[in-house]
């Protein structure tokens, strides 16, 4: 699933595409897309003849604001597992598993492209978007000003979970998800294994600088691609490049040669170094 380097990624292309007309049509192919209470009406129509304004990113959600009707309206994107959003012009046949096409007045599209269709579009008012779940209920941005170790204890300090797990949970920190938190966790030299609750201020501050690292090279080279994730422009990411461990069990570890061990917990495959990320002999981490 895209994390939050991937949504950001796609969300700076949708605003360096330039789109400032209104919109003119809508296109909704009649398969259904992500399930649930908050995507149960999508409200698309109400876009049209609205007037695109900032494209934001709350966790791994992609907000573009609108203007229409003399209200400010929210179009919210979740890409799922496999969903694409790609800029072109509006002539351009429209590829399989196409579900949105959103046309402006300057002849191009926003189309939302997933094969799997586990993401989801809404459109609603703005400030009952950004209010209301999911967006409502999120935990802080770890790129935000001022997110550290204590943020980041205050949030999952007291959590039975093991960390790997605890990282994952989008209503306590937003826009981690399972790569970032491996990769993370290993630069921290914590093992993933471990209790959220055992981990000590020093170890919460080397994950939370770790944390914001490992996010913001994510975000520098374009995001992931492991299988389906492209930018707006139909690119890959160049991100998978440069992950010291995901992805890498049975292999060496990058900085010790240890060979590098792996576990599926909770559904996900979580790996580290034994020699890099011992498990504690001691009740608490630092």
């Amino acid at each position: 699933m895209p994390e939050l380097p991937e949504v950001e990624t796609v969300r700076r292309g949708i605003a360096a595409a330039g789109l400032t007309e209104p919109v003119v049509s809508i296109y909704r192919s009649r398969l259904k897309l992500r399930t649930g209470a908050h995507w149960r009406r999508e409200g698309l129509r109400q876009l049209i003849g609205a007037t695109p304004a900032q494209v934001r990113r709350r966790g791994k959600y992609i907000i573009w604001e609108f203007t229409g009707g003399g209200e400010r309206l929210g179009f919210l994107i979740h890409l799922g597992m496999s969903g694409r959003c790609g800029v072109v012009q509006a002539q351009e046949p429209r590829v399989k598993h196409t579900h949105v096409a959103v046309r402006f007045d300057c002849g191009k599209e926003l189309r939302f492209v997933d094969p799997r269709r586990f993401g989801g579009v809404r459109v609603e008012r703005l400030d009952r978007l950004m209010a209301t779940a999911p967006l409502g209920k999120l935990g802080p941005e770890p790129l935000d000003p001022g997110f550290d170790g204590e943020v980041l204890r205050g949030r999952l300090g007291k959590s039975q979970r093991v960390i790997r797990d605890a990282l994952l949970d989008q209503h306590a920190i937003a826009g981690v998800g399972n790569i970032y938190a491996i990769e993370a966790l290993y630069q921290a030299k914590i093992h993933p294994l471990v209790a959220a609750r055992r981990l000590r201020p020093e170890a919460w501050a080397r994950l939370a600088q770790a944390l914001v690292r490992v996010l913001r090279v994510g975000i520098e080279n374009g995001g992931t691609t492991l299988k389906d994730f492209r930018n707006v422009t139909g690119e890959v990411g160049r991100n998978q490049d440069d992950l010291r461990i995901y992805g890498r069990a049975g292999m060496p570890c990058p900085s010790c040669g240890a060979v590098l061990e792996a576990a599926v917990h909770g559904g996900r495959s979580l790996m580290w170094c034994p020699q890099e990320q011992p498990k504690p002999r001691t009740r608490w981490v630092r």
